[in-house]
């Protein structure tokens, strides 16, 4: 009786994957289509700041709904690094998993997902949930893709860059642009960094816990932080799935920032994927894993 159960669920768990792989693409094609042949970034519409040393991006992981969905840890996290560092603007309004910003609530689907969401806070031991962050992931792997990444990441890279313009960003005047990526939004990190230096801006990526591919963006990146923690198996997913990022494929994007010694790695202490922002946790030197995010990120923000 268990047996069959187990099975079905298995079966229906498969074809659900099948379906968000088969559909995950056709977003980011519709968008380009319908914007050819001549997508652009947006212009700005208001008056650019001034006294800002350079600007931040934060693109959370793939838990998220939408731009203001980001978990109170992660806001609190910012909020520290915002008053340690008053020259530098922090945006954090980026839904880095769909086109034009679009919150999975602001879709014909917006009741399922409401649904999902409720579900996972009432009962966090549901896998159907779940759901939310395979979604994500597929769109992750879009950006990785490089049949559709180019396009994907474009599409982001807009809503990075209004993002950035509405925060007080002057592209005559172009500030560095520092992208932190948390889990899969490092990958959505490396993938609009390419778009954004088109432009003439110097774009410096730090990924938390991130996984991410030898995407073409890393060409162009001045550089990689890649925070992680030694109980973090999440994001040496990275490492395993993307043939590139072997230290057979020195040729790869990846291979040419190690090379140039653009990437560093910071090891973090016995950190798992889900506790960077963590305040409860005590690590072997008496500090937090909240502590220690902070401190890396004012250390590569002050660059």
């Amino acid at each position: 009786m268990i047996r069959p159960m187990i099975l079905a669920l298995l079966e229906m768990t498969l074809l659900v994957i099948l379906v968000l792989a088969l559909l995950a693409p056709l977003e980011s094609l519709e968008w380009w289509a319908r914007r050819y042949p001549t997508p652009s970034l947006p212009a700005p519409e208001s008056e650019p700041a001034t006294g800002i040393r350079r600007f931040a991006v934060y693109l959370s992981g793939i838990a998220m709904l939408d731009g203001s969905s980001m978990s109170r840890r992660e806001h609190a996290v910012l909020e520290e690094v915002r008053k340690q560092l008053p020259d530098v603007v922090i945006t954090e309004d980026v839904f880095p998993y769909a086109m034009e910003n679009r919150g999975l609530p602001q879709r014909a689907t917006a009741w399922l997902w409401r649904r999902l969401d409720w579900a996972r806070r009432r009962f966090p031991w549901s896998p159907l949930p779940f759901l939310i962050n395979l979604r994500n992931v597929m769109q992750v792997l879009v950006s990785a893709d490089p049949r559709y990444g180019g396009t994907y990441n474009f599409g982001v890279a807009c809503v990075v860059w209004r993002s950035l313009l509405n925060a007080g960003y002057d592209p005559d005047n172009p500030a560095p642009v520092t992208l932190i990526g948390y889990s899969g939004g490092a990958q959505i990190a490396c993938g609009v960094a390419r778009f954004l230096a088109a432009h003439d801006v110097r774009v410096d990526v730090v990924s938390i816990g991130g996984v991410y591919a030898d995407d073409p963006g890393l060409d162009h990146i001045g550089s990689l932080t890649h925070l992680k923690g030694s109980r973090d198996r999440t994001q040496s997913l990275g490492t395993l799935a993307f043939p590139g990022r072997w230290f057979t494929a020195p040729l790869s994007p990846y291979g040419r920032a190690v090379r140039d010694g653009r990437i560093h790695i910071v090891n973090m202490g016995p950190i798992s994927h889900a506790n960077y922002f963590s305040r409860h946790i005590a690590l072997p030197d008496g500090s937090t894993p909240k502590q220690e995010t902070i401190e890396q990120l004012v250390k590569a923000l002050s660059r």
